[in-house]
């Protein structure tokens, strides 16, 4: 009995003795890639109160709190020895606002935010009203997130699809015809490990945007899947800290999207939409279209039709836009959360008889401060 409590105390102080050491020894890190964020950097007292003007002792008591959590040696085991803990152990249903069911990461998003919603509302009635004269078709699409399908299911707190839809079309310019797509979609269309929608799985929904836009399915094409990485973990995966099976990250393919141009206004950049660099990056996801641009413009040489498409969109869009150039010679797509009209105005030339599709997400609508006007 002695000798394991000897064993204790001996592992106890070499704990306490070695991180320390390995945290002064060891430089920071910039970034967790797990939770695709950067972490906190050192600042001696003087250099904070230089940045925060009129901070005290106490302000940077809680900087430097928050710099040795992030910078804390074996972090991400930690976190994920905590999770295990919580979830498995003490039956917590949720940790840091993440659960898992039926084998689906997702974040807790409970409270519908009227006024939130209403703002994003507010703005793209006006980018409508100003910019769009009404010769193109107006769509917007509502993209339910994994919520939908597990908060019920697991007794979590979510405010209803159709609850949201309803507030939208309440809101919405009587010009935009408002598109559920709720009943076009599954959790199986979801990744595991990730909020956002599988390419391979939303045909279905890229077809019916293309018919309300008035394509009737001429826009469509024959696609094959190509794997672009086996074991994908997604945003999720790594913010949560909670085990999970990895997802396959797939592509689809056609000669259509194999011609497609993407240029950035912004860089200068010019690439084709899938951007293989990006699947060793931080977040793979980014290799649809690059990840979040405020601007980017699509040219499609294989359709001479002249018809623009103008998308203002949040990440889901990455994957699924690419699948609706097909019936178009050039697509913009504007990130609203990123960049302001007046900047988009002298970047691009917007055609005002132009079809607009608005695609987004609940949670992002729901979220305060997403958009940048």
């Amino acid at each position: 009995m002695k000798n394991k409590a000897l064993v204790l105390i001996v592992v106890f102080f070499l704990i306490l003795v070695t991180v320390p050491v390995i945290s002064m020894i060891r430089s920071d890190q910039p970034l967790s890639e797990a939770e695709r964020r950067p972490l906190m950097q050192w600042m001696s007292i003087s250099q904070y109160k230089q940045i925060h003007h009129g901070a005290d002792s106490s302000d940077y008591l809680s900087y430097l709190e928050t710099y040795l959590l992030d910078q804390f040696p074996f972090r991400d085991t930690f976190r994920s020895i905590n999770a295990i803990g919580r979830i498995r152990a003490l039956r917590q249903k949720d940790y840091n606002r993440f659960y898992q069911l039926n084998g689906h990461l997702a974040k807790l998003d409970p409270l519908l935010h009227q006024q939130v919603v209403e703002r994003a509302l507010a703005l793209f009635n006006q980018v409508s009203a100003e910019i769009f004269n009404g010769r193109g078709q107006q769509v917007f699409a509502l993209i339910p997130d994994k919520n939908v399908f597990l908060a019920g299911p697991g007794n979590y707190p979510h405010y209803s699809y159709e609850r949201m839809f309803d507030l939208i079309a309440s809101r919405l310019s009587g010009d935009i015809q408002l598109l559920p797509l709720l009943e076009d979609l599954s959790l199986e269309a979801y990744y595991r490990t990730d909020p956002h929608w599988d390419q391979t799985k939303i045909n279905l929904v890229a077809s019916r945007i293309l018919e309300a836009l008035g394509h009737d399915g001429s826009g469509a094409e024959s696609y094959q899947t190509s794997i672009g990485l086996e074991d994908y973990l997604g945003t999720y995966a790594g913010q949560a800290g909670i085990p999970v099976k990895p997802d396959r990250l797939s592509r689809l393919t056609s000669p259509t999207l194999e011609a497609l141009i993407l240029h950035d206004p912004i860089t200068g950049e010019q690439t084709g939409v899938y951007q293989k660099d990006r699947l060793e990056g931080i977040d793979p996801y980014d290799f649809f279209m690059g990840g979040a641009k405020p601007l980017l413009v699509l040219d499609n040489p294989t359709q001479d039709n002249g018809l623009q498409l103008v998308v203002f969109r949040d990440s889901f869009g990455s994957s699924l836009i690419p699948l609706l150039s097909a019936g178009y010679s050039q697509v913009i797509v504007i990130d609203l959360r990123y960049i302001s009209m007046q900047a988009v105005s002298g970047l691009v030339d917007l055609d005002p008889g132009a079809d607009v599709l608005h695609l987004y997400s609940t949670s992002v609508l729901n979220s305060p401060g997403a958009f940048m006007n």
